[in-house]
C-alpha cells in the first residue's frame, strides 16, 4: 500500500501531487525546485538553488525514514545545460553526496523550468 509523505520542512505540494510517496521499500520524491520550504527562491545562483533542492529532498526522505544515502536514482533538470552551469550544479550536488560510498545513478537533462534554474527528483530504497 502506498503512503503519502508530508513534511513542513520542504515546500508543500502546489498541485495534484505529493511531496513523496513510500511504497514497499521505495520512496519516490517529487521534483523539488530551488526554493526554501516557505516557497521563496533560494538565491540567484545555481549552487544555492541546488542546495535548496537537495535539502528539501533530504527532509522529505527523513519524514519517510530514509536518508540521502538511500537514494538510488536522481533526475536533475537544469534550465541551462552550458558547461559552466553543469560544473556549478555538479559542485553543489557533490557536497551532498561526498560521504556516500555508492553515489546514486543520475540523469541530467535540459528543461524549461518556470521559476528556478534547477529541479531534482529522487528515488530511494530502504532495505528491511
Amino acid at each position: 500500500m502506498k503512503e503519502k509523505i508530508v513534511t513542513n520542512l520542504a515546500p508543500e505540494a502546489t498541485g495534484p501531487y505529493s511531496q513523496g510517496i513510500k511504497m514497499g521499500p521505495f520512496v519516490f520524491v517529487s521534483g523539488q525546485d530551488g526554493v526554501h520550504p516557505n516557497g521563496e527562491i533560494a538565491g540567484e545562483t545555481l549552487e544555492e538553488q541546488t542546495e535548496a533542492c537537495l535539502k528539501n529532498i533530504e527532509n522529505i526522505l527523513k519524514a519517510a525514514g530514509a536518508t540521502l544515502e538511500n537514494i538510488v536514482y536522481v533526475t536533475a533538470h537544469l534550465a541551462d545545460l552550458s558547461e559552466e552551469n553543469v560544473k556549478a550544479f555538479n559542485s553543489a550536488y557533490a557536497e551532498y553526496f561526498r560521504d556516500v560510498d555508492a553515489k546514486p545513478a543520475r540523469i541530467t537533462v535540459g528543461s524549461q523550468l518556470m521559476e528556478t534554474d534547477v529541479e531534482i527528483s529522487a528515488i530511494a530504497y530502504i532495505p528491511s
